[in-house]
């Protein structure tokens, strides 16, 4: 089975706060439960590229059971010997190993036997993990009263996020208010988050025009933290390599 480290996060391209460790790990590090949804990057001739499934069981060192994979609402056929790429998140670990279909059942529902992994590649994440992302965002400056001035995020964890204006919106620790949209499986969700402006550098465009400001989240409510929290997480599993 060839390795799979090229799936997950490269330790060459992220920042000291993105990832500590990337090795080998065991089946049961990955603490599978029935329910649980996995990512499958599907064979080229499936015509589809990246897909969901979820845990059924699995029967150790043979075979996981998993849902027939879907896309959108769309069912994926996979036939026996195909090879899939699966990835998962669990706790602060992205994972990511090789299987290979050997059954695919249609009674009496539509499931999925995946060859039992033997090599299982990994990285742990650490909570301050940033992914980039391109989103736009409304800032609201509460000392200053003024009219929401638009931007763009740049990158974004559970604990604050990068942002781009055109304007200045003001100095270190200013109190913002942030307002924008996180995608989470094809739903956009709606965000206002309270927060402060911790750094700022110039960042001229063609028109020399631009900033960048580090901002840092104040205490978000549960909902809030896990809508962040759960972008940051199916950013890793689903593009890597957008991890800093």
């Amino acid at each position: 089975m060839t390795d799979t480290t090229n799936t997950l996060p490269r330790n060459g391209n992220a920042s000291a706060e993105a990832t500590t460790e990337r090795k080998g790990f065991s089946f049961a590090d990955m603490q599978l439960t029935v329910g649980d949804r996995l990512q499958v990057e599907c064979p080229a001739g499936t015509g589809m590229g990246r897909a969901f499934v979820r845990v059924i069981g699995y029967v150790d060192q043979r075979s996981i059971l998993v849902t027939a994979p879907l896309a959108g609402k769309r069912r994926i056929d996979l036939v026996e010997n195909d090879v899939v790429v699966v990835r998962v998140f669990s706790r602060e670990n992205a994972f990511a190993f090789r299987a290979s279909v050997l059954r695919a059942c249609r009674l009496p529902f539509h499931y999925v036997h995946l060859s039992f992994p033997e090599i299982i590649q990994g990285s742990v994440i650490r909570k301050a993990t940033r992914v980039r992302t391109e989103r736009p965002v409304s800032v609201d400056v509460e000392q200053r009263g003024a009219d929401a001035t638009p931007g763009t995020i740049l990158n974004i964890s559970a604990s604050g996020l990068l942002l781009r204006t055109r304007a200045a919106i003001g100095d270190r620790d200013s109190p913002v208010r942030l307002r924008f949209e996180l995608p989470l499986h094809g739903v956009d969700t709606r965000l206002a988050l309270d927060a402060s402006l911790r750094n700022v550098v110039e960042d001229p465009d063609e028109d020399g025009i631009g900033y960048q400001y580090g901002v840092d989240f104040h205490e978000l409510q549960p909902s809030d933290h896990m809508v962040v929290k759960a972008f940051v997480y199916q950013t890793i599993i689903e593009h890597p390599r957008l991890v800093i």
